[in-house]
């Protein structure tokens, strides 16, 4: 059964379909913002006011492109659209996020020449700033790079992640014209690792010797008071001054 979404764009009949059939109004849907995404290489897609609804942001994450005439179809289908998004996976991209002036001047206690990069850079307001770097070829995200200070957030290691762009969400480019630079060597020893599985990372862990099994004896012992006959004084008791051993009768 094909979903709300997919009746929408393949019917031909669809208010979609009709909408894409002119030319000037599909450019006009496409902002510029988009636009200067695009060309930078980032694979971006629309997200539907029915997929805000449904709370599915990322129901055309499969279909995200860097394609310009691809890009008008998609906004067609997805009218009126509520805001664009960039695949980070499928652009392997890695954003690096600040919720906040705090978090900025808390990371930059930990990499304090990441102002220096020229990197593509986008702001919403005075609270969240992010930057665009390529990912680190052959290495995966850190487990406590998660945490690297209160507010920061490192997006991109999933193939469903995603982030808002320019103009959508009040957000700007601050540097439209900048290209998309590797992520800085501090950042990258500080929140990367090869992976897990990479040939010649794992080391086996040596076994360690077998213990010797303890062996016991093979002569017997002697039973305690053996050679004893019944009613004959004990020495063994009471410190050599025992009574009698007494036997009971059958």
């Amino acid at each position: 059964m094909k979903s709300l979404e997919n009746l929408f764009f393949d019917s031909p009949g669809s208010p979609a379909a009709a909408f894409a059939s002119s030319r000037y109004n599909r450019h006009a849907i496409l902002p510029e913002g988009v636009r200067q995404a695009a060309n930078l290489g980032l694979r971006v897609f629309p997200v539907s006011l029915l997929a805000k609804l449904k709370g599915t942001p990322d129901l055309f994450i499969h279909a995200a492109t860097s394609n310009i005439s691809s890009l008008e179809t998609l906004a067609a289908a997805a009218y009126p659209v509520q805001e664009w998004r960039a695949a980070l996976g499928p652009s392997l991209l890695c954003v690096l996020q600040f919720d906040g002036e705090s978090a900025r001047k808390s990371f930059a206690a930990l990499v304090p020449d990441l102002d220096e990069c020229g990197t593509l850079q986008a702001r919403r307001g005075d609270m969240i700033w992010v930057a665009f770097f390529r990912w680190p070829e052959g290495l995966v995200l850190r487990a406590s790079a998660r945490k690297l200070a209160p507010g920061v957030r490192i997006l991109g290691q999933s193939q469903s992640d995603s982030c808002i762009i320019p103009p959508s969400g009040g957000y700007v480019w601050l540097n439209s014209w900048a290209e998309i630079e590797a992520v800085p060597f501090a950042l990258r020893e500080l929140a990367f690792e090869e992976p897990d599985s990479s040939p010649g990372r794992a080391i086996s862990a040596l076994k360690p010797p077998p213990r010797p099994v303890p062996r016991r004896p093979t002569a017997p012992f002697p039973q305690p008071k053996q050679g004893l006959r019944k009613g004959y004084p004990d020495c063994g008791q009471a410190g050599g001054h025992g009574g009698f051993r007494i036997s009971r009768r059958r």
